[in-house]
């Protein structure tokens, strides 16, 4: 059933509902004239005073969001609903559609995308190449599966994206250990993959009314097995343009085989030696400083082509401010106590290019940090440069290591003194 508010005439002021998301409201107020509605659990001072509509909701309670959200467009009617945050699509999708909503995700497509085995069967299905694989539902069933597919496997959980949870095996044991991790962590299933061996391909894309556009594409670098942890990657990708043309025919397909239309979505390729296998598809903008870069080479500010996309409509991109970018996770094959200049975080002498870099550290000089895979280790700050070339770019970001002098000491059981985990993801 839906509240069949259809769809809204064109004189009507543009109102969006944000779910999540502080840059999404960010770009909305300064880059547009819509209205803007904010729904969040505990939604901070700026943002409430940002947004034209806060809604202060619980995300766990999905009828409870739809009745306060029904409240508010009763009086304000919504044009379309975003979020940016995977966990929360499938509800953009729900409240869309019970809003009757013309445009915007299906809760259906949102499904198909974040559920990894949903998104395997739907491309299978359309007879779209995907890694062979099984959903278990415990340690044994993943030890028989991982045989059958052929051993070293991916074992991942079902709704993480950008590597989160995910682990190389090379044995039964480490399948058995991997798939009881995930379902001692409260999920009732797993996914067992087989390993694919090829470049990383991430591939952008807007999907209005139908039509798909590429807003970019980039070449992945990953670190070493078991954790795979996204280490950055160039922008635009070197691929010659045939390879990039047959890569955004085939997101064209496998869009339309989830059923995802007037969104936008992040889809991964590893490039086989039988041609192109999709990973995964995540209905949402890369996160992380991915973005600003990604603006800088290719004029598109992703937040605000995700929210033309929910409206039903392409974006036009500003023009680029430069021509290649690099982005780069700082990571550390050691662990230990972490020392560097904080000073060069804010000023680096001598770069070469006219665009600003982000540099960003997430602990402090003299705090621990974690080697790569460890278990909670994972990226722990980021470097993004851009410039007129390759050369250029990398050029600036030898300074900017450098300048930052980034050094590791031995510290005995560093894990203790490091209270979260880091992310997988650059």
């Amino acid at each position: 059933m839906s509240d069949n508010a259809g769809p809204h005439a064109p004189g009507d002021r543009t109102r969006v509902l944000v779910l999540g998301g502080r840059r999404t409201v960010t770009m909305l107020k300064e880059r547009t004239g819509y209205e803007v509605g904010f729904a969040d659990e505990a939604i901070p001072f700026d943002l409430l005073a940002a947004a034209d509509i806060p809604i202060e909701v619980d995300f766990d309670d999905w009828e409870g969001v739809l009745a306060e959200v029904r409240r508010v467009h009763a009086l304000r009617p919504f044009t379309a609903v975003v979020s940016q945050i995977d966990r929360l699509v499938p509800l953009a999708g729900m409240l869309g559609e019970r809003l009757g909503l013309s445009t915007g995700i299906t809760s259906q497509a949102a499904w198909n995308c974040n559920d990894k085995a949903a998104t395997h069967r739907c491309l299978a299905e359309a007879g779209i190449a995907v890694t062979r694989h099984r959903v278990v539902r415990g340690a044994e069933e993943g030890v028989i599966a991982a045989k059958e597919i052929g051993l070293p496997v991916i074992v991942k959980p079902r709704d993480a994206s950008s590597a989160a949870g995910l682990m190389h095996c090379a044995d039964a044991d480490e399948v058995f250990a991997a798939v009881s991790d995930i379902l001692d962590g409260g999920r009732d299933s797993a996914l067992v993959e087989e390993y694919l061996v090829g470049p990383e391909i991430g591939v952008f894309a807007a999907r209005a009314g139908g039509r798909t556009e590429i807003l970019y594409v980039f070449t992945g670098e990953v670190g070493p097995p078991p954790k795979f942890v996204k280490l950055g990657g160039w922008f635009p990708s070197a691929l010659a343009e045939g390879e990039q043309a047959r890569l955004g025919e085939l997101s064209e397909r496998v869009l339309a085989a989830l059923g995802l239309d007037n969104w936008v979505a992040l889809l991964q390729f590893i490039l086989t030696d039988d041609g192109p296998k999709v990973v995964e598809v995540n209905p949402r903008v890369s996160g992380g400083q991915g973005v600003a870069l990604i603006a800088a080479t290719t004029g598109y500010e992703l937040t605000l082509a995700a929210v033309e996309a929910a409206l039903g409509r392409h974006i036009q991109p500003d023009p680029p401010k430069a021509a290649i970018g690099m982005y780069h996770s700082i990571v550390f094959e050691q662990e230990g106590t972490l020392w560097y200049r904080p000073q060069a975080l804010r000023a680096v002498e001598g770069l070469e290019s006219p665009v600003a870099p982000v540099i960003e550290i997430d602990v402090r000089p003299g705090e621990a940090v974690l080697a790569i895979n460890h278990p909670r280790g994972g990226t722990f700050g980021r470097i993004v440069v851009a410039g007129t070339s390759r050369e250029e770019v990398a050029r600036d970001h030898e300074r900017i290591m450098k300048q930052l002098d980034l050094r590791v000491e031995p510290l005995e059981n560093a894990e203790k003194q490091v209270d979260k985990p880091h992310t997988s993801c650059c």
